[in-house]
Order: structure tokens, then C-alpha cells, then sequence
């Protein structure tokens, strides 16, 4: 049961982790209302000792979280082969937390390909041109939709991993689940209707 907790916890960091990345990068990105402040942010993160050293963070921490979870997800389906009965508003099917999980995951490396290979001095410039086709910004508020269900499931789970259980926190991860998604949306929306 201890190794249970250990393994619990662990998930909970790795994930405490990439959510404080995702939080720094919208309000990074959220520099994109200036081009000439969005692009010195992004020439200053693309140098190579910074770039490289959080990618390899977030790579870490993104694999131990799936790798982790998977491990719950076996242990809890031998240890209760017949699901418990939930009562919880905010309780969500494990089959649909896979599903988007896995939907994640593919706008996770679909998003990461394309901005690959953005670079040079005008990166305000690339962004505006990316979101100026209107799939590619459904494409992105689509992966923002599943980004809020997953840690709108998984913010209160680690709060309640943490001994934090009152519905209190579940508001305030509620309302932290919001402002990100809707500070992420902010840059696609904006470039597709400032596109002439």
C-alpha cells in the first residue's frame, strides 16, 4: 500500500510540474499582444541552453506521469475488477480519461511538430501565419477543450492525493483550469482575426 502512496505522489509531482510549464508558457505566450516582446521572449528561450534543458524537464516529467498512471490504472483494475459506485460531481469514466488522455497526447506531438520548426527573428510573424487557417485554430481550441477536461479531472485528484478535500480547492482548480485554457486560446484567436 506505501508503494501505492510512493507511486501516487510521484504522478502528482510529475504532474504539479507540467502544469506550472504550462502555466509560465501562457503567460508567455500571452506576450504575443506585442510582436516585438513576443519575439525577444522566444529568441531568449530558443537558445540552446535554455530550450534544451526544459524540453528534456518536460519530456521526463510527461513520461513519468504516463508511465506512473499506467501502472495505478493495472493495479487498481486487479486490486477491484468490478468499478465502485460513484457519487462525486466531478467523477468522470476511466474509459473517457484514456481517450482523452490518449487525444492529449496526439495534440501534445502534433503541436510540438509544428512549432519545431518555427524559428529566426519574426516568430510573432510564424504564429499569426499558422493560426490564419481556420482549421489549424480548431485544431488547437480543440486540444485546449481536452487539456481542460483532463486537468479539470486531475487537479482535484491531487489535491485529494495531498489531504486537500474540501470542495473549496475544487473551485479554485476549477477556476486555475479556465483562466489557463481561456490564456491559451487568447493567441490563436487573436492571430486568425488579425489576419487581413
Amino acid at each position: 500500500m506505501a508503494l501505492l502512496q510512493i507511486k501516487k505522489r510521484l504522478m502528482a509531482l510529475a504532474g504539479m510540474v507540467l502544469t506550472i510549464y504550462l502555466v509560465i508558457h501562457m503567460l508567455v505566450n500571452l506576450s504575443f499582444v506585442d510582436p516585438a516582446t513576443f519575439n525577444q521572449v522566444y529568441a531568449l528561450y530558443n537558445q540552446p541552453l535554455i530550450r534544451w534543458p526544459v524540453w528534456i524537464v518536460m519530456v521526463i516529467a510527461l513520461a513519468l506521469h504516463v508511465w506512473v498512471a499506467v501502472q495505478i490504472r493495472r493495479h487498481n483494475r486487479k486490486a477491484r475488477p468490478i468499478a465502485y459506485y460513484h457519487r462525486q460531481h466531478h467523477w468522470i469514466p476511466s474509459w473517457l480519461v484514456s481517450i482523452v488522455i490518449s487525444l492529449i497526447l496526439a495534440f501534445m506531438i502534433y503541436h510540438l511538430a509544428q512549432m519545431w520548426f518555427f524559428g529566426g527573428a519574426d516568430i510573432h510573424g510564424q504564429t499569426r501565419k499558422l493560426f490564419a487557417e481556420g482549421h489549424q485554430v480548431l485544431i488547437y481550441l480543440a486540444g485546449l477543450g481536452l487539456m481542460a477536461l483532463h486537468l479539470g479531472h486531475a487537479l482535484p485528484n491531487v489535491l485529494q492525493t495531498l489531504g486537500k478535500t474540501s470542495k473549496q480547492y475544487l473551485y479554485l482548480c476549477l477556476l486555475l483550469v479556465a483562466l489557463l485554457i481561456g490564456g491559451f486560446a487568447v493567441v490563436p484567436i487573436m492571430a486568425f482575426w488579425s489576419t487581413p
